[in-house]
């Protein structure tokens, strides 16, 4: 059965992983029970998920590095890039400078936890033309995770001739990396953070809530419409005699994303104008698992569970 001692078949590595990857260990550990009617515990299912997330880390990896040469596909003439991030709790043990303070039992130091929220980024790399998808995600730099999807868009047939369309919200430094990799990019910002950003301006000049959309709507519409030249001016008249500093923002985020507002435009062409797609895919991929209620985790197990998932 290819079993050593303290060791574990195959199909029940498998079993724990796929348990561990969908629900807490310690809920793993009961599921496992139930379907197999043995008992380990879960400290045993969290060894196993993990030392397998570190084999599917290289594996994605050396995959990813592989399409190009390997999986010749015709060329694609035009792939949808989407990107977004969230944030996953971890968590960091410390020991208190200058404690004393011991446990009862074992009578170790007492530790702290260092909780910080830190960025996942996931992306996907879409042919308009089949709906075929690949998904990347990691917890590094938007420049990495780039690279992921540039070789996934490689895999799925992009050529220099293939028309890439990107979507994203307006992340600092998001719109401008997906731009420097894939070059000659459509751009198209999420149309849903535009208006979000009317919104937010709106509240603060202390405009009344019900009277917000009267203000928001028309200039959506001016913008969507390819007049976003008149919708800055109409802006910066205002900003002249009410100097607000949200109003200011508002101006240069608008200016910033000038050529990927012409939202009626690409609707025509069949690109979407919204991240929808990818903001979902956060609750399906990094968050069923690793924002589960009360999780944290430490940050060099976010990757291996992110390559599982």
């Amino acid at each position: 059965m290819k079993i050593q001692h303290n060791g574990r078949s195959e199909a029940v590595q498998r079993a724990l992983c796929d348990f561990g990857i969908e629900d807490s260990y310690r809920r793993a550990s009961r599921r496992f029970k139930e379907h197999y009617h043995f008992e380990l515990g879960p400290s045993a299912v969290s060894r196993t998920t993990m030392d397998a997330g570190e084999q599917a880390m290289e594996y994605v990896e050396n995959k990813l590095s592989r399409m190009k040469d390997e999986e010749k596909v015709p060329g694609a003439e035009r792939l949808l890039v989407e990107m977004d991030g969230c944030e996953i709790r971890t968590a960091l043990l410390f020991e208190k400078e200058g404690s004393t303070e011991t446990t009862p039992v074992y009578g170790n130091p007492v530790k702290e936890k260092d909780i910080k929220w830190r960025d996942v980024r996931i992306g996907f790399v879409k042919d308009l033309d089949t709906d075929e998808k690949i998904f990347v995600g990691k917890m590094d730099s938007y420049e990495e995770v780039t690279r992921h999807l540039h070789m996934a868009a490689g895999s799925m047939g992009m050529t220099s001739q293939t028309k890439i369309i990107g979507v994203s919200d307006g992340g600092n430094g998001l719109s401008e990396e997906l731009k420097r990799q894939f070059t000659g990019m459509i751009f198209i910002l999420d149309k849903s953070h535009l208006r979000d950003h009317f919104y937010d301006t709106a509240q603060e000049l202390g405009i009344e809530r019900k009277d917000r959309p009267q203000w928001v709507n028309p200039q959506v519409q001016q913008i969507s419409e390819g007049n976003v030249g008149k919708v800055l001016q109409e802006l910066e008249e205002k900003y002249e005699s009410d100097e607000n500093e949200r109003l200011r923002r508002l101006i240069g985020y608008i200016g910033r994303f000038e050529d990927a507002l012409n939202y009626n435009e690409f609707k025509e062409k069949g690109y979407p104008i919204g991240s929808g797609e990818v903001e979902s895919a956060h609750k399906s991929i990094p968050q069923k698992r690793l924002k589960i209620p009360g999780a944290s985790w430490h940050p060099d197990s976010i990757n291996p569970m992110l390559a599982l998932r």
